[in-house]
């Protein structure tokens, strides 16, 4: 029984990177270094075109749990050349989960335009359908600005994040909290 379980997880991850590969956001994002990867194909993944140097490494992500109570860290795994690792762990984070109990709080449209670090603090740039698409209230908007944030501090160079929407500065995702400034890791809202 166990082993069936493990069996249709492993069949569901395959499932979803081959139709993830198959969409017109992956063929738009062609010319991208970081690429979500799973382990189990991630032998087949490093053969033809990925001899770019890149790097298999598993990243925490942190989604919230369905009833919004905390956040829950995932174990994913990405392919990224260790300049675009933060993308990458990003762009994972922005896939969502398959996990019944847990959601995905960034809307469907997303897109993330540029990850860069500076001085501890990672800005974190996304397209305009970040703040357009966004439907949830406080909670939601706490959920969403936490698990961006508790993703990229997992990273120690990392120890605040800025969110940007196509290069600006932004007071706020819907009014409830402040992003005008760099955002701390936000610990209180990780459940154990």
């Amino acid at each position: 029984m166990k082993l069936k379980k493990i069996l249709v997880v492993v069949l569901a991850v395959l499932c979803a990177v081959a139709l993830a590969g198959c969409s017109e956001q992956n063929k738009a994002d062609n010319g991208s270094s970081a690429s979500l990867a799973s382990s189990s194909s991630s032998s087949s993944a490093a053969s033809g075109s990925a001899a770019q140097k890149s790097a298999v490494m598993d990243v925490s992500v942190y989604y919230p749990d369905v009833n919004a109570t905390g956040l829950v860290a995932v174990a994913k795994t990405v392919k990224a050349q260790e300049a675009d690792k933060y993308k990458a762990a990003v762009e994972a984070l922005l896939a969502g989960t398959d996990d019944k109990k847990l959601t995905t709080v960034f809307p469907k449209k997303t897109k993330l335009l540029k990850v860069s670090v500076s001085g501890g603090v990672a800005k974190v740039d996304f397209d305009k359908n970040l703040t357009n698409g966004f439907v949830g209230g406080s909670t939601g908007e706490e959920m969403l600005v936490g698990s961006l944030v508790n993703t990229l501090t997992e990273f120690p160079e990392i120890k605040k994040v800025q969110i940007l929407i196509e290069g600006k500065e932004i007071d706020s995702l819907s009014g409830h909290l402040d992003l005008s400034r760099p955002v701390g890791r936000m610990s209180e809202l990780i459940k154990k």
